[in-house]
């Protein structure tokens, strides 16, 4: 009966008790003193970047599990360092799949380039150093969020946070759909930085083109898609 009482008064307290919600200007971490279990959310605008590998599944067949392995370790490696290098922070792993998030008046262009950078060390470093053609598929929206911890206190290995917002979702569904390439909402097309939306030369070359997507819930979302990398110096 012990488990049983636990979890009705736990039950009973989410649904009783008052939301408290605070804004925040940074990306929260599980251990961020502001964040405790209960009631309580952080919110803010941030920028939601995606990234996963496609076919993944058929890793272990084509390569081995031993070459898949170093395929996911280099692959998240990449992904850490890139994200962080553009001011953002990784807050979810899933085996071939990453979510990085920005915050702060950049985070759109700051969560774009990472995509293109991620593009360039995959195609340039991890496939030719492999031996592999691997391709990946990332997702960037943006819009207010609601940041929550979830799980059970005082054991890190069990909780985690909650991303509750429309941008999170998105940006997953549009990483989904990119094969070889970045989509990104009109939102973040619209207020990125113009080098983000152009390739540098004499005469400027838009590298991202519009359309439309339908995705599982049938409803149809206008985006933006560009295959172009960005080397990294």
């Amino acid at each position: 009966m012990a488990l049983l009482d636990d979890l009705k008064n736990k039950i009973s307290s989410y649904a009783n008790e008052k939301y408290e919600v605070e804004d925040t200007t940074i990306v929260p971490s599980t251990d961020y003193s502001k964040l405790t279990f209960g009631n309580k959310g952080l919110t803010s605008s941030f920028a939601f970047l995606f990234v996963d590998i496609r076919k993944s599944s058929e890793l272990h067949d084509t390569y081995g599990y031993k070459i898949a392995a170093k395929i996911y370790q280099s692959f998240q490696e990449i992904n850490v360092r890139i994200i962080s290098s553009n001011d953002g922070e990784v807050r979810a792993f899933d085996g071939d799949r990453v979510m990085g998030v920005f915050s702060g008046k950049r985070k759109r262009s700051n969560a774009v380039k990472a995509s293109m950078q991620i593009h360039w060390a995959v195609r340039t470093i991890l496939n030719p150093t492999l031996k592999t053609s691997i391709h990946i598929g990332a997702g960037v929206d943006n819009g207010v969020t609601l940041v929550t911890k979830v799980g059970k206190g005082r054991n890190t290995e069990n909780q985690d946070l909650v991303w509750i917002g429309k941008a999170s979702n998105y940006a997953s569904h549009l990483s989904n759909e990119a094969d070889n390439s970045t989509i990104i909402s009109v939102d973040t097309f619209t207020n990125m930085d113009k080098e983000n939306k152009i390739l540098s030369s004499s005469k400027p070359i838009e590298i991202w083109k519009k359309k439309v997507l339908v995705l599982k819930n049938d409803k149809k979302v206008v985006c933006y898609e560009s295959s172009t990398a960005w080397e990294i110096a």
